[in-house]
């Protein structure tokens, strides 16, 4: 597999999702989502059109991280290790404007 490293992904806005990328021809096998430590917000993975308050379309929801530790990460892969997830299909958000997320996903 080769590691493609989009690195933090930050929301602007808290509460406007942001997609991991706007290159709707990126396909992956596998995206890799960690919460950064020391940040004070919580942040959310999911589809565009997630909801903070009901947690519709949501994904995953980390909890504002601990400044010192193993960071909270989430792991979205294929079962059979192709490219078929479509890495703009997944969005960032936020409860903190500006705060955000690392991300990396990998291609067979």
């Amino acid at each position: 597999m080769q590691p493609i490293f989009l690195g933090k992904i930050t929301v602007a806005s808290a509460g406007t999702p942001v997609p991991l990328t706007t290159d709707t021809t990126v396909r992956a096998c596998t995206i890799l989502v960690a919460a950064i430590p020391g940040l004070t917000g919580n942040v959310y993975f999911g589809g565009a059109a997630m909801n903070q308050g009901t947690l519709g379309g949501v994904m995953i929801k980390f909890n504002a991280p601990a400044a010192l530790g193993q960071p909270d990460q989430f792991l979205l892969q294929t079962q059979d290790g192709r490219n078929s997830l479509r890495v703009s299909d997944y969005f960032i958000d936020v409860s903190v404007s500006g705060e955000g997320a690392l991300v990396t996903y990998f291609q067979t």
